[in-house]
């Protein structure tokens, strides 16, 4: 009895991990929670010896919150403590990773678009396609370009079976609010098959579907401007593997995705702080076409041996991707033009081919005294585009070229004090073709740029210290440093000057500190809490200047911290809470921290609290409370208005649901997301203070889901 009082009063004082997947038969058994290893960081290790904050979303959350939001943006910002919530759009612009943008992957392949971003690099996977991901927090030399703010490593889905063939098929029909007035219904479809035949496995997988048009909890349609209403979504996942022996192994993965905007909605008002933008029954304009990412191809081949010389393994991987996404249409608007006076669409062309070859070595002095050595090469090409649906190019085509040669250790002394020291040198060679810049106004004059070559050489450093001798208190502290091109296109599009050379196009360089420690006691609570902070001499965040978004180069610091906790309280009864808060300020001329960042960049603090229960056999109760705070920083301008990116932020409370029942091959379950139909602001919406994007999020959604597995 004392402990369960225990439990509870650390449970209400701390926070704790997201919410988490149903008790499944083997967890009822036991009262113990895993310890769970990454790969992300390069050195397989268990996440507390990692000198870092690290997030783990298992196949089984993923599983369970797919049937609650069945997209990426979503499920990690339900999920993630230090990320802020979905826009509830196609676009992430505003869920940064502790402040700061992630270099995100599909296995290993980087989905993010450094030269142009997309802020879409969320969305290029359905999660029917993820076994798990692997979250590393904080700025990292480990991957190079792009990862300031940490690194979402998404791993799909592999052939786990050992006999013939196996499969799953899904299927879930979804409503708003009890098909209130016919709205907002849609459905997914899902096959999955796998096996083995001798020393070949193979495993396909399959997702279609269709979401209804947005409602919110007033049963009013949502205003479809970058909205994931009326979406159909198409993913494609085949891996096929061979086992040439028990040590060497050779792999080969593709993955498509689709995901379209196809509605008869069109957008209508919105009144910052009056009243949200709608969406109503209407005709759009000739000249548009379906938003959304057209395609995403990811593909690799990959080639393990274990053991290729003493104590050494060796990996390489070839891989490719290709991406087309295309942006919501733009009505010539005289009082703010735009690409010389005219209607317009644009998008976003990326192609990447890479290679990464490394070698892990283990080093073993002594009982009490071994090394870990991870070591390498990567390189990346590179080529984006912003060009125009009408053929117009708002981007050239920028082409880099990325070498990286990179050295990771491990060492452990007396079993339990690890010392993790790594570098990593980043060549880069970006090539500009000479361009005319897209004016906004016919009379404006011509910019013509005289291209040329970019080089960034970058060497990066991360240590890292972490002491495990007590389950109970283990430690760490770790400084990393993080490197990025941010967002080129963005500069080189808006360019003044007529000479490459004469453009600020510096990298964001980041220093990242942070002391924590996890906790495991008695392997029926677990306990982790950090605090970090970065610094950056150049700033990556966005600020508003004429109607565009472009990047303010203010020295920044960003600090935070974040708690959590996971207990499985009974063998059918587990529950937990975490919560994140971070600050962000800008160095002002006269050298001090007077200005804070944006919202864009900075949300409001989040806390998340779960309990799973299992009231009797085969059976799933899972409740899911989220709650985000208030964010006001910020005083509305001379005119009365507020800047964009600056709007105040309001708190929020949600709650969702999932039941289930599992008979034999079936799980059969009812899940409820919103479950109050609480009617509120995004806060991705309250915080851009635009009129155009001053939208609810959805209201109550049902979702009745039936798998079967053979």
């Amino acid at each position: 009895m004392k402990k369960k009082i225990f439990l509870s009063l650390a449970i209400a004082a701390t926070a704790a991990i997201p919410c988490h997947a149903q008790t499944d038969s083997t967890q009822e058994a036991t009262l113990q929670l895993k310890e769970v290893t990454i790969s992300t960081t390069r050195i397989p290790e268990v996440k507390s010896n990692a000198a870092a904050t690290v997030t783990i979303i298992d196949q089984k959350q993923i599983a369970e919150m797919s049937k609650v939001a069945p997209d990426m943006s979503h499920l990690l910002g339900l999920l993630t403590p230090g990320m802020a919530l979905s826009s509830n759009t196609t676009s992430s612009r505003s869920q940064s990773l502790r402040g700061r943008s992630a270099l995100i992957l599909i296995d290993g392949i980087p989905q993010s678009t450094p030269l142009r971003s997309t802020d879409r690099d969320i969305r290029t996977i359905d999660v029917s396609a993820i076994d798990h991901i692997e979250i590393v927090k904080g700025s990292t030399a480990l991957y190079g370009n792009g990862a300031i703010g940490g690194l979402i490593n998404i791993i799909t889905k592999k052939n786990a079976a050992h006999r013939a063939i196996g499969g799953q098929t899904t299927l879930s029909g979804s409503t708003y609010n009890f098909f209130r007035q016919g709205k907002g219904q849609g459905y997914r479809i899902n096959q999955q098959l796998y096996g083995a035949a001798g020393n070949l496995d193979y495993l396909v997988n399959g997702t279609f579907g269709r979401t209804g048009s947005s409602v919110d909890g007033d049963g009013q349609f949502i205003s479809p401007r970058y909205g994931l209403g009326d979406t159909y979504t198409t993913n494609a996942l085949v891996k096929l593997g061979y086992a040439f022996s028990p040590k060497n192994r050779i792999e080969l993965m593709y993955n498509f995705y689709r995901s379209l905007q196809d509605t008869r909605l069109v957008p209508s008002g919105g009144k910052y702080l009056k009243q949200p933008a709608i969406g109503i029954v209407g005709d759009r304009d000739p000249l548009a076409v379906d938003e959304g990412t057209r395609y995403n191809h990811n593909a690799y081949l990959k080639f393990t041996s274990h053991d290729l010389f003493a104590h050494t393994d060796f990996e390489t991987a070839v891989y490719g991707s290709s991406l087309y996404t295309i942006f919501d249409f733009r009505k010539a608007n005289p009082a703010q033009p735009r690409w010389e006076e005219t209607s317009g669409q644009s998008a976003v062309k990326d192609r990447k081919f890479g290679f990464r070859t490394q070698f892990s070595t283990r080093l073993i002095f002594s009982d009490n005294a071994f090394t870990h050595l991870v070591y390498g090469y990567d390189y990346l090409f590179d080529k984006t585009a912003q060009p125009l649906v009408d053929g117009r190019y708002w981007m050239p085509w920028l082409t880099s070229n990325s070498h990286a040669p990179f050295l990771q250790t491990k060492t452990t002394l007396w079993q339990w004090f690890n010392i993790k020291l790594g570098g990593r040198y980043d060549f880069i060679n970006v090539s500009v073709p000479d361009y005319d810049v897209l004016r906004n106004k016919l009379s404006a004059p011509q910019v013509h740029v005289k291209g040329g070559s970019l080089r960034y050489n970058n060497l990066s450093f991360n240590i890292g210290l972490s002491y495990n001798r007590y389950p109970v208190f283990q430690p760490f502290v770790a400084f990393s440093q993080g490197f990025s091109i941010f967002d080129l296109g963005r500069t080189l599009r808006a360019a003044k000057a007529d000479v490459l050379e004469k453009i600020s196009t510096e990298p964001v360089k980041t220093d990242n500190y942070e002391i924590g420690a996890y906790s495991n006691i008695n392997n029926w609570l677990q306990i982790n809490g950090s605090f970090f902070y970065t610094y950056s001499k150049l700033g990556s965040d966005l600020k508003i200047e004429n109607g565009f978004w472009v990047v303010n180069r203010t020295p920044q610091k960003v600090y935070g911290i974040e708690l959590s906790a996971d207990a499985q309280i009974l063998s059918n009864l587990k529950a937990g809470a975490n919560l994140s808060w971070f600050e962000g300020k800008l160095k002002s001329a006269s050298g001090d921290w007077d200005t804070y960042m944006s919202s864009i960049s900075i949300p409001a603090a989040k806390l998340a609290m779960y309990v799973n229960y299992a009231p009797v056999k085969n059976t799933y109760l899972n409740l899911q409370y989220i709650h985000t705070g208030k964010r006001d920083r910020f005083a509305p301008n001379a005119a009365g208005a507020y800047n964009e990116g600056e709007g105040k932020v309001n708190r929020i409370n949600l709650l969702n649901l999932t039941a289930g029942v599992r008979l034999k091959a079936w799980d059969l379950s009812l899940s409820v997301s919103n479950l109050l139909n609480y009617t509120y602001y995004t806060p991705s919406s309250m915080l851009m203070a635009r009129n155009a994007e001053y939208a609810h999020a959805d209201g109550r959604n049902i979702t009745l889901t039936a798998s079967f597995r053979y």
